[in-house]
């Protein structure tokens, strides 16, 4: 069951592409929101995302009903927040094996002329490819910028460039709000949606939160126009073109990425390595998203994971039915905070 204290004043702590997403979705609904933080909306790891967005595909887990209708909540978003920087390029996947894997939901095998005509490119078209149509990637950081806008022409309060200090609790141990570096912020629910800062504040309740920093490198390359027509995923990298003359790549080595790319599209020769960053993104333990209220902080809610950016649209909306129609929504029953257990029992 959820906690029947959530209701009333929201406070969003982390306008990431989730929280972003939380308020716009709760604002809209009619609540009472303030969003904050530390820094920019989506200036944190949301802005190391690779940012790929696919239903496609998905076929297990607790999130896995999530998953499925990502590209679908995306349009749905893009037309409530006219210009949503979305690119539906589709994607193209494959990897050294010899067969061919079956084509899940939303995929086609495709063999090799397909494969070229979808990337030109291509030096060596593999001999199957598995295609998905539906997908494409976003401008994460302009994502959760017009989720803030969104959530702000709806009422809410937005509070960048303004750290959560602590999260206050009132005389019987319920949620009241939290401190931030410009002074108090008053709430009954709390809505920590702080990526790997989650665990901290969640820490300082005495509530352990099972969230581990992950390394998510991201390099950036110049490289010629056109060169990616689709989102490209193979074992070397994750690849896709961000504008006219910018890639940017998913992968472990600088070096071995500009290696593989370069060996993998004709022209390619030039391209060169502008930038890498070294994101930490939130990895549950059991790398399913984590959201849902904490039993043992009346007004305590969680919302936490990995996929962030695939997820986002998805979890606002039923993040905002939760919390502002008191509905439970079945969808997130596989990713409540209990499964690990009672997380803790905070001083009173």
């Amino acid at each position: 069951m959820l906690n029947s204290s959530l209701s009333g004043d929201l406070v969003v702590v982390g306008a990431g592409i989730v929280g972003a997403s939380v308020a716009y979705h709760a604002a809209r609904s009619g609540a009472t929101v303030t969003l904050v933080d530390a820094g920019r909306p989506g200036a944190g790891v949301t802005a190391d995302s690779f940012a790929w967005v696919g239903a496609s595909g998905v076929l297990s887990g607790p999130a896995a009903g999530l998953r499925a209708t990502a590209t679908a909540e995306y349009r749905r978003l893009g037309a409530e927040l006219p210009g949503l920087p979305v690119t539906w390029s589709g994607s193209l996947s494959w990897n050294r094996q010899q067969s061919a894997p079956d084509a899940g939901p939303g995929q086609t095998i495709v063999d090799a002329a397909t494969a070229a005509t979808l990337e030109p490119a291509l030096r060596r078209p593999p001999e199957w490819a598995v295609w998905a149509p539906d997908d494409g990637a976003v401008d994460a950081v302009g994502v959760a910028g017009r989720l803030a806008e969104g959530a702000r022409f709806h009422g809410a309060r937005v509070l960048p460039d303004t750290r959560v200090t602590e999260v206050h609790r009132d005389a019987a141990g319920r949620i009241a709000g939290v401190g931030t570096t410009a002074g108090p912020v008053s709430g009954t629910t709390v809505v920590l949606a702080a990526g790997v800062a989650t665990a901290a504040l969640g820490a300082s309740l005495g509530v352990r939160v099972p969230v581990e920093p992950s390394p998510c490198p991201l390099f950036r390359l110049r490289a010629p126009a056109g060169l990616v027509r689709t989102v490209v995923n193979t074992e070397d990298f994750d690849l896709r073109q961000v504008a006219p003359d910018r890639l940017i790549a998913a992968a472990d080595s600088p070096e071995r990425t500009l290696a593989a790319v370069r060996s993998t599209f004709h022209g390619a020769g030039s391209v060169e390595l502008l930038g890498t960053r070294i994101g930490v993104r939130p990895m549950p333990s059991d790398g399913e998203p984590i959201v849902g209220p904490v039993a043992e902080v009346p007004g305590l809610y969680l919302a936490v994971m990995h996929s962030a950016v695939t997820l986002a649209p998805a979890v606002g909306r039923l993040v905002a039915r939760e919390l502002v129609d008191a509905t439970v929504e079945p969808a997130l029953s596989g990713c409540r905070p209990d499964r690990f257990g009672a997380l803790g029992q905070p001083d009173r």
